[in-house]
């Protein structure tokens, strides 16, 4: 009577899934998970100065960080916000720049140079039709 491998592959195969399943049921209740994100080096530095300063218990140091947390949040929030409004702030102080550095600085012939450098060029040259 042959053996069928069906046979042979089963049982190595069963019990590899049941260690697995076993394994990954009890790493995963057993790990510390660490802190998935850092604060930035001044939040950093504030709040360590503020334990040590305040004398903060640990359960006051974990709730300081999440509150420092939510702080940093919403200070990227404004600092995004300012950034688009102040966007045509700059396009019209570059503007300004420029002119001035055309008007005050530059002769005509740089003047010249200036404007040919702000002109659009042709990079490639349109592709011939076939």
């Amino acid at each position: 009577m042959a053996r069928s491998p069906w046979r042979l592959i089963l049982l190595p195969a069963l019990l590899t899934f049941a260690a697995g399943f076993l394994v990954g049921q009890t790493v995963d209740h057993h790990t510390d998970s660490g802190p998935l994100e850092e604060l930035a080096p001044d939040l950093r530095a504030y709040e360590a100065g503020i334990i040590d300063s305040l004398g903060l218990n640990s359960q006051q140091s974990r709730d300081l960080r999440v509150l420092l947390f939510h702080y940093e949040r919403e200070r990227g929030k404004l600092l995004q916000q300012h950034l688009a409004e102040v966007d045509s702030d700059w396009v019209e102080l570059d503007k300004r720049f420029e002119n001035l550095l055309a008007i005050r600085i530059l002769d005509a012939d740089q003047r010249r140079t200036s404007e040919a450098l702000h002109r659009p060029s042709v990079v490639v040259a349109s592709a011939s039709s076939r």
